[in-house]
């Protein structure tokens, strides 16, 4: 299912409650018009990166919730796929693309590793000084 279409599958299923602000999607919009026409201002890129940074996340977020329901009621892969017309060609390409979402071991970096997966480790002094 392409966005559009899910748009218009969101609007046909019911009134959502208003908010007061504008979507996120909104807001990139805007930020993406006034870039358009030269008028973005001086922290407007920051902004912008600030809030497609967010969108990113929220969808992880969103993605990561929805594999994990689907799967807890018991779908495969397979169907999984099949039921967000993901378009993968078996289970394997499905689960290969879903499986870091739904690790309960999914490690969560503190920053403190290296390439490879080594702890820093502070200087060793040799003995000879």
């Amino acid at each position: 299912m392409k966005y559009d279409e899910a748009q218009r599958w969101m609007e046909r299923i019911g009134p959502f409650p208003e908010h007061p602000g504008p979507s996120l999607a909104e807001q990139l919009d805007r930020l993406k018009e006034l870039a358009k026409a030269g008028e973005l201002p001086r922290r407007g890129p920051a902004a912008w990166y600030a809030l497609v940074h967010e969108m990113r996340r929220l969808a992880d977020y969103y993605e990561r919730d929805l594999i994990r329901g689907l799967r807890a009621d018991g779908m495969t892969w397979r169907q999984v796929a099949e039921a967000v017309e993901a378009q993968l060609s078996s289970r394997q390409a499905a689960h290969a693309k879903w499986k870091r979402l739904i690790d309960p071991r999914r490690r969560i970096t503190t920053g403190d590793m290296q390439r490879g997966g080594r702890r820093k480790q502070p200087p060793q002094l040799s003995s000879g000084e």
